[in-house]
């Protein structure tokens, strides 16, 4: 005969719901430290001036989100002055194509392009468009980031008029997707963003340089021209950029 399940004391009631009233809390607090932490390094970055967006645009946006996040990661890894955003190029398909995050490096010239999906990410290099799966129920369709970061690169080629071999394309996608059912070759860098940040580091540390310090500032300088920027702030940022290279330059 089973055994009758034992009803809680209102003792240990009352303790199961501070618990939960704790853990409740903490999150709160997290939250707020998040959003405060996120709120000062908007400003501080420069991402506000380089953007053109608000705050509460990029906040509230899980895409511009994204890009802010990875912007203020990879200005830890190449300098403030070194990473650009929203850049605006003519395309070879369409009129205009815009560039969420690029880094002028000694090392090459970075193009990402920011996925902030989670799920589990379907698709290859070959399918016009990949698939993103929640559950059995919520599936969307999104146009294949290789293809459309293979568009910006063309544009980079094109304005800057560099060759393919020094420019390195990387799909970002967050921490909260599955990349394991994608089909892809050694050398499409399609990365969580954990591995993109191990990626560069890598090649930062290992890679060849591929630009001198004088063609990094002359890229930095003309890709400047093509942002979403006001020329106040672009004239401003081009002393920046030619005082950042001559730092280099001495070391």
């Amino acid at each position: 005969m089973a055994k009758r399940r034992t009803s809680q004391s209102p003792l240990e009631t009352l303790i199961l719901f501070f618990i939960l009233l704790i853990q409740l809390f903490l999150r709160l607090i997290a939250r707020i430290l998040i959003f405060i932490y996120d709120l000062i390094t908007f400003y501080t970055s420069k991402y506000k001036i380089k953007s053109g967006n608000n705050f509460i645009k990029t906040y509230f946006s899980k895409g511009n989100y994204g890009e802010f996040v990875l912007y203020r990661k990879v200005i830890r890894i190449f300098g403030t002055e070194s990473v650009l955003t929203n850049i605006y190029l003519e395309s070879r398909n369409t009129e205009m194509t815009e560039i969420d995050v690029l880094a002028v490096s000694r090392k090459g010239i970075y193009v990402f392009e920011m996925k902030n999906y989670s799920g589990f990410i379907y698709g290859s290099g070959k399918d016009q468009y990949w698939t993103q799966v929640l559950n059995k129920w919520v599936k969307n369709k999104f146009y294949n980031p290789l293809k459309q970061n293979y568009a910006h690169t063309k544009a980079i080629e094109s304005y800057l008029g560099v060759t393919t071999d020094v420019i390195v394309p990387i799909i970002v996608f967050s921490n909260n997707s599955k990349l394991s059912k994608i089909d892809i070759d050694d050398f499409s860098n399609v990365y969580q963003f954990r591995d993109t940040l191990k990626f560069i580091k890598r090649n930062e540390k290992k890679g060849i340089d591929l630009l001198s310090i004088e063609l990094q500032e002359e890229y930095l300088v003309k890709l400047l021209d093509k942002c979403n920027m006001s020329e106040d702030v672009k004239i401003k940022h081009i002393l920046n950029v030619k005082e950042h290279i001559n730092t280099e330059k001495s070391i």
